[in-house]
Parts: structure tokens; C-alpha cells; sequence
């Protein structure tokens, strides 16, 4: 191999894995027979950009028996009704988002959501998996998936940094001229 394969290579690698570890900052737990996780679909969150809550949802242990026996069926989740929505908690604010099937992705349920300031965001997750009742709360405080950052982190060029005070002197030089107009136009 060329010594430029093998550096676009290992760069390839490198790339793929770090996408593999954002893909899994995302928080389990069982729920009946049901695997859920939890978390942003981007992570690192940053605040002021779309991002939203995804959970992917699988059969409790259909993996390990699927390895266990090839030729035994596993429940297709195509044919799973999911009803789920979460009532998102920010602060003293919440709002509720409903998660709909991402394109493609079996098992893999998304919703919209563009945070907008940075900190810490709660999930009360509620709905219906098939027959399953779902009533979780997940909250990235916890740390199984990432907290909103703020999105200066990442911001460049900077932004120019706003002087009120400066402001304030605009708006008043504004009104005070606004006032002599009047009394010309009055005269």
C-alpha cells in the first residue's frame, strides 16, 4: 500500500469511530420487553442549532438471540405501533414534542426540537410501544448523554460583543432628536 492510502485510511478509521461514540451517548433502560436509548441525534448539543430528542427502540435481548440462532425470527418493529411524545423541561418552561420514525431506520423514532440555551434539558418520555406503556423521564443532567453547550464553543468567526451602554446612548441621542423634530414640524 502507498503511504497515502494507508494515512486516508487510518484517517477514515479514526473519523468513523469518532461518530460511532457521539452515536452512543445516549442513556438505556428496559421497558417491558423493550430496549430504549435515549439522547440528542447530534451530540455534542449546542444551543441555537435544530437538533431534537431521538430514542432507537429494539426487542429486550433480540441481539444476543439472533446471535444465539440465526434461522429464529425476531419481531420486525415495522410492525410495532409507537406512540410516544416527551414533555421537555428546561428551567421553569416545558413544551411537548411527538416523536415520529426516522426515514429509513427501523426502531429509530425522532422529534424536533432546537434548544436555545445552554444547560441542562429533562425528557418525560410517555406513550405506548405495541401494548407497553411508557413513563420515563430521562435528563442529561445525569450525564448519559450531553447537556446543551453554549454555542460559542464552536462559533468563528466571533461575534462582536454588544455594548448597551452604547446602545442606550443611540436611543436617547434617537429620541432626543425625534423630540426636536417634533417641535420644528410644530412651529
Amino acid at each position: 500500500m502507498k503511504p497515502r492510502t494507508v494515512i486516508l485510511s487510518v484517517m477514515l478509521i479514526f473519523l468513523f469511530s469518532m461518530f460511532r461514540v457521539t452515536v452512543f451517548a445516549h442513556e438505556g433502560r428496559e421497558v417491558g420487553e423493550w430496549e430504549l436509548h435515549f439522547g440528542w441525534r447530534v451530540e455534542p448539543a449546542y444551543a441555537g442549532m435544530m437538533n431534537g430528542p431521538e430514542v432507537f427502540i429494539a426487542l429486550h435481548g433480540e441481539h444476543e438471540e439472533e446471535e444465539a440462532d440465526e434461522h429464529e425470527e425476531t419481531m420486525d418493529m415495522s410492525t410495532v405501533e409507537v406512540n410516544l411524545q416527551a414533555e421537555v423541561t428546561f428551567g421553569d418552561q416545558t413544551t411537548t414534542v411527538t416523536f415520529r420514525p426516522a426515514w429509513g431506520e427501523t426502531g429509530h423514532y425522532i422529534a424536533e426540537l432546537m434548544p436555545m440555551l445552554p444547560g441542562d434539558y429533562s425528557f418525560h418520555l410517555t406513550g405506548t410501544i405495541g401494548d407497553t406503556e411508557v413513563d420515563e423521564v430521562f435528563t442529561s443532567a445525569d450525564g448519559q448523554f450531553s447537556s446543551i453547550e453554549p454555542p460559542t464553543d464552536v462559533m468563528f468567526p466571533a461575534l462582536p460583543i454588544v455594548d448597551n451602554a452604547r446602545i442606550e446612548a443611540l436611543e436617547a441621542r434617537i429620541a432626543d432628536l425625534e423630540a426636536q423634530l417634533a417641535e420644528l414640524q410644530g412651529s
